[in-house]
């Protein structure tokens, strides 16, 4: 590129790229159109590879999609109006059903959207089961079910994220199959989770998927302008994703689903998670879109939500459509018109309140009985019999003892439940032998280890959980031995040798016929410039017929001087330097004819190769010819490549053998590519730890009272055993390797020597123990598994390269007297690189594996000595501390494993205040500085000031209780300044309440309002700021916690590749139940939490609903005295959320307290 803008003069045109500059055909413009072909060509090869593996949401295409006419040319399917075609036909269920409206399939409109018998099938269990429905312009429709019931696969079906495995879905007409390009014009999608990032904004978001829908800048501001206020977000267009509530991610979310006015939007329970009034926010839009005449399908676990939004409502069960109508007709098909909910005093008799109700109402069921509550089905026909039920349950309550009673008209979830009912008639376990179960369960002592019994056993479950997860991790498990295993045997077999590389340097084939005659004409076209003055025309004139015989064509010229001439011509014509003028020649005759002074200048270019040897050539032949007199003469110079003497070879092999004894890269890799090797397993096994660490399923373990050291040992533990096994298949490959390669001055033969082997062993060894603390101290940093095995793996090679070419240095460095010791330079480049070694185990096994070679090789440390001045002997150990031993290494390695365990202990410690302070040990938290003035609770209610009189004043009622929290604060240090201009966000503002025991205790507040971080500072997660929570009369701050407690997380800290049984198995162990009672109380509890229908199905592969089934179970894991569950139903449906509430209504009775927060 520069020769092309120089020869130009800085003018250079496009058009100049494919001009040819040197002898052979080689354009600058050729390269750079070949890699933009490339770069096109890559791109669409990345297309086709992602629409072959679309990943886990995604429809995946057929490898010869390309080459269909169906893909070129989809063919449109015409609206079903034929009734004949469309059947809602589903498990037996026809028309005509008590649970299917007739009406639906016979509406005259055309539907929106239509699903025909739509069947999906993991494996072998079927999600979606001979599924149809129809959708209209204009109308909700609600899709309910319960959890797993296949309502969220439905919707990644319909929106082209899974293909289904028969059936078909149309929107618009448009078969999703065929044409989901068109489709998802008209259609759009609000997942059950947000998907934002952080750093944009609000309007950022809105115009990052309207610019991808491919909408122009007029019609994006319109549709972002409408979008805003209809999500009541206009005022904060600006603000970051990560500022927002949760609520405003929802909304925001929903905004996003409605870019370029699709007509189908289909919402995946956008209000799960939220409180109240976020969602009545919600609800708002929703009605919104309907009265635009979008069609909304709806999915969601709030039954209200249900009734009061929908125009239709579809109702599935393992699958299957169960029932379908409007809300009316669906509560029309169940037995009873009211609920009647009665709050009855302790002593009172059900019998008793029963017969009291039949005599107003005789149509009367009693449906659910517990400790404090009845619930009464009335059944229709009864209504003229509810004034009076009403006046006689008004005028006796205290006869009949009830505290109070409520009535209500049978909603949606009554609907719910009794198909659900229905459903479940036949399941294993009934409603009382589950409440039965429970109580047995809940009641139980489960015996339990203790001491170093405990430990060990928490040390195994550990390693269960370990082996499991890594042998469903096939592609990582794999890696970990197939992966380095291969690298090691291309590492004894491929690495060429100094001989191979001695040969490669010193072949003649090549150059026996190189030789060149250095001739002006060998240029082709090339003119010679000429020039002569006065005096030495008979000069010139002999200068012309000499290169005209050679076949050059010469360009005369007789008022300039060769320079100007050329140069000045350069820039008249672009190729004119390059392809035209190589040579020039001037003949100067400073004396007369009879007596000359003659004298040539030879001009060359440095742009072709030889110029300068072939003008000096064509100048001595004209004078020879001049002097001599006779034109035949001429002096012929050839240039012949010169084919090395033994001698001069064996030079060359001292050379290579020298820079393969100092390392020098890349003659000698046999010691990087084993320490590359080491880093790659090492950095595989990092994936496990920080996923745990991100998931925070290693904070759920903890909670069980694990130790962080017994959490770290059993990690090693295993990684170890791992390691070992590996490193010694490496050492077997290496004694085979030394062995079998044919190539006597391979590197490997060193390994020949047992003693050798044997020590190459042991530092990998070393290297293993001291990198596996180091390993996991790198843990802490990364944000995502994959980040932490590639700069973990970067960070390692890096320091090896830079180590493999600092050992070069010495070789290069020249020592006058050898005798008298190493240089200085020396001295401070050994330095050097045991700092290295020091910080990095990596660094330091790479030095191990060279000096392992060097000991064994007397010739390489004869070239040190020679060379360095260094006093090495191979007659030494191998494990001496001073070169070519390895005992320094060695000691590094005992000084690393020390260092970097003391480093864990430390990160670890800090880990925890981070999480409370924003800082580490030594961290200031300027958050305390706001909470110095005394705290004004003036504007509290009084209930609310009793309540902390009480604690404050150390109340007996209090202190006897349970958990006590008084004037509890949580500061967090904000980016952001907040209303009052500070940049401290007060999360919890001087909390105080007790609970005692046998209690459930609720802690409700909208998003934000500090529930969850009040939790976490329950379960000692993180520090509060002030104030203190006393635990049986333990402030836990400041002594450790004896009593157990279990807890479900507001998101499921749950192992993805562990099964249902197997989690809870290990959550068993880690509370110490004795062995033989682990797996009855593990199968009880899945009885009890409604999962022993996916005892064997992995966590991962479980929905939302039945993942906090197993977070749930897990906290009331081996009875413990405290529960806290922090919204446990969120993600439940209607059915799962009442036998929760069950549960929990039954552990409290036996005895154990609860604390949990909500938002139903």
């Amino acid at each position: 590129m520069q020769q092309y803008d120089r020869r130009s003069g800085g003018t250079a045109s496009m058009g100049d790229l494919y001009t040819n500059i040197f002898q052979y055909k080689l354009y600058v413009g050729l390269y750079l159109l070949v890699m933009l072909i490339y770069s096109v060509m890559y791109f669409f090869l990345a297309i086709y590879v992602e629409r072959l593996n679309p990943g886990e949401f995604g429809v995946a295409q057929r490898w010869n999609y390309l080459f269909q006419k169906s893909y070129w040319k989809p063919s449109i399917v015409s609206p079903i109006d034929s009734d004949d075609d469309f059947n809602i036909v589903n498990n037996g269920v026809s028309k005509g059903s008590n649970w299917m409206e007739l009406d639906q399939v016979e509406q005259k409109k055309s539907p929106t959207m239509r699903i025909n018998h739509l069947n999906k099938t993991f494996d072998k269990f079927q999600a979606v089961s001979d599924l149809s429905l129809e959708f209209f312009e204009g109308e909700v429709c609600t899709l309910l079910g319960h959890n797993g019931a296949g309502k969220t696969t439905t919707t990644f079906i319909l929106v082209g994220m899974m293909r289904p495995t028969s059936g078909s879905v149309t929107i618009k007409g448009l078969d999703n199959r065929l044409q989901i390009e068109k489709v998802r014009q008209h259609l759009g999608f609000c997942p059950q989770y947000d998907i934002l990032y952080d750093e944009l904004s609000v309007e950022e978001h809105l115009e990052l998927v309207a610019q991808m829908r491919h909408m122009d800048d007029e019609k994006m501001k319109a549709s972002i302008d409408t979008i805003l206020p209809l999500i009541g977000l206009s005022n904060d267009r600006n603000t970051l994703s990560k500022d927002l509530s949760g609520g405003m991610k929802r909304r925001l979310s929903i905004g996003i689903s409605l870019i370029n006015d699709p007509k189908v939007v289909i919402l995946d329970e956008p209000t799960s998670g939220i409180d109240p009034y976020n969602r009545r926010l919600i609800w708002t839009i929703i009605r919104k879109l309907k009265l635009t005449g979008k069609c909304v399908l709806l999915t969601t676990h709030f039954l209200e939500e249900a009734d009061v939004l929908s125009d239709r409502i579809a109702i599935m069960s393992r699958g299957r459509l169960q029932a379908s109508g409007t809300p009316d007709y669906l509560k029309q098909r169940t037995d009873f018109e009211y609920r009647l909910l009665m709050d009855k005093q302790d002593i009172s008799s059900s019998d008793r309140i029963t017969q009291f109700i039949q005599g107003y109402v005789g149509s009367v069921v009693l449906e659910r009985e517990s400790a404090a509550e009845l619930v009464y089905g009335i059944k229709r026909g009864e209504s003229k019999n509810i004034e009076q039920l009403i006046s006689g349950l008004d005028q006796n309550k205290e006869a009949i003892g009830i505290n109070s009673y409520g009535v209500s008209m049978t909603t949606i979830e009554d609907v719910f439940l009794r198909l659900v009912q229905e459903e479940e008639e036949n399941e294993q376990m009934q409603e009382g032998n589950r409440r039965q179960l429970g109580e047995e369960v809940f009641r139980k002592q489960y015996p339990r280890v203790r001491g170093m019994n405990l430990f060990w056993a928490r040390i195994r479950a550990l390693l269960i959980k370990r082996w499991h997860v890594s042998r469903r991790q096939t592609n990582i498990f794999l890696g970990f031995f197939l992966l380095t295993i291969l690298l090691e045997i291309l590492n004894v077999a491929a690495i060429p040798t100094p001989q191979e590389i001695q040969n490669s340097l010193t072949t003649y084939a090549r150059i026996a016929d190189a030789q060149v005659t250095l001739i002006p004409s060998i240029y082709n076209s090339q003119t010679v410039v000429a020039y002569a003055n006065s005096n030495a025309n008979n000069v010139e004139s002999r200068l012309i017929s000499y290169l005209s015989d050679t076949g050059a064509t010469v360009d005369e010229i007789f008022s300039d001087t060769v320079l100007s001439y050329v140069t000045g011509r350069y820039y008249q014509t672009e190729d004119i330097f390059i392809n035209t003028y190589q040579l020039g020649l001037a003949a100067y005759n400073n004396g007369t004819l009879l007596s000359p002074s003659l004298r040539m200048n030879a001009y060359f270019s440095t742009v072709n190769f030889h110029t300068m040897p072939t003008s000096l050539g064509a100048a001595a032949t004209n004078l020879f010819q001049f002097y001599a007199n006779s034109s035949s003469k001429s002096i012929v110079t050839i240039n012949q490549p010169i084919i090395t003497s033994p001698a001069a070879t064996s030079y060359i092999a001292q050379i290579i053998n020298v820079l393969y004894c100092f390392e020098v890269f890349p003659i000698s890799l046999f010691s990087l590519f084993n320490s590359i090797i080491a880093t790659i397993y090492i950095a595989i096994l990092l994936l496990t730890l920080v996923t745990e660490r991100i998931s925070n399923s290693k904070d759920l373990q903890l909670l069980t009272n694990l130790k962080r050291r017994g959490y770290w040992l059993a990690n090693w533990i295993f990684d170890f055993s791992l390691c070992l096994i590996l490193i010694s298949l490496l050492t077997i490959i290496i004694k085979i390797g030394s062995a079998a390669n044919p190539k006597s001055d391979a590197e490997v033969h060193v390994y020949q020597n047992s003693t050798a082997a044997g020590v190459f062993f042991l530092m990998f060894l070393m290297y293993t123990l001291a990198s596996l603390p180091f390993a996991y101290v790198f843990s802490f940093i990364p944000k995502s598994s994959i980040m932490g095995f590639s700069n973990f793996f970067i960070l390692n090679v890096i320091g090896c390269v830079i180590d493999a070419v600092i050992s070069s240095f010495p070789v290069f460095i020249k020592n006058d007297t050898p005798s008298a010791g190493p240089t200085k330079i020396y001295s401070t480049i050994s330095a050097i690189r045991y700092i290295g070694a020091v910080l990095l185990p990596t660094i330091n096994l790479k030095q191990a594996i060279a000096n392992i070679q060097l000991h064994e090789n007397s010739a390489c440390i004869t070239s040190w000595n020679l060379l360095l001045g260094t006093k090495l002997s191979s007659t030494g150990s191998l494990m001496a501390t001073s070169q070519p031993g390895v005992g320094t290494q060695f000691i590094i390695f005992i000084v690393q494993i020390a260092f970097w365990l003391v480093i864990l202990a430390v990160v670890e410690h800090c880990s925890r205040v981070r999480k409370g302070r924003q800082g580490c040990c030594c961290g200031r938290d300027s958050s305390n500085a706001m909470l110095s003035e005394e705290w004004d609770d003036s504007n509290l209610d009084e209930d609310v000031k009793l309540e902390r009189r009480l604690i404050l004043q150390d109340n007996p009622i209090a202190t006897e209780s349970v958990i006590v929290v008084k004037d509890l604060v949580k500061a967090f240090n904000s980016e952001k300044k907040q209303s009052n201009g500070d940049r401290v966000y007060l999360a919890v503002n001087h909390l105080n309440f007790h609970v005692q025991k046998r209690a459930c205790f609720g802690l409700l507040g909208a998003n934000g309002a500090g529930k969850t971080t009040t939790f976490r500072m329950l379960i000692n997660d993180i520090k509060s700021t002030s104030g203190s929570i006393i635990i049986n009369g333990k402030n836990i701050s400041k002594k450790k916690r004896d009593l157990e407690l279990g807890f479900c997380p507001q998101f499921d800290w749950l192992i993805p590749d562990l099964s249902v049984f197997e989690t809870l198995m290990l959550f068993a162990r880690l509370k110490g139940v004795e062995e033989s009672e682990i797996s009855d109380m593990c199968y009880n509890m899945m009885n009890i939490f409604g999962l022993e229908a996916y005892e064997n199905r992995l966590v991962q592969k479980l929905s939302g609903g039945n993942k906090r089934k197993v977070s749930a179970a897990l906290a009331f894991m081996a009875n413990p005295e405290l529960v806290f569950l922090d919204e446990p139903t969120t993600g439940l449906d209607a059915a799962a959320k009442r036998k929760l509430w069950k549960v929990i209504r039954t552990a409290r009775d036996v005895g154990l307290t609860i604390i949990m927060t909500s938002h139903r």
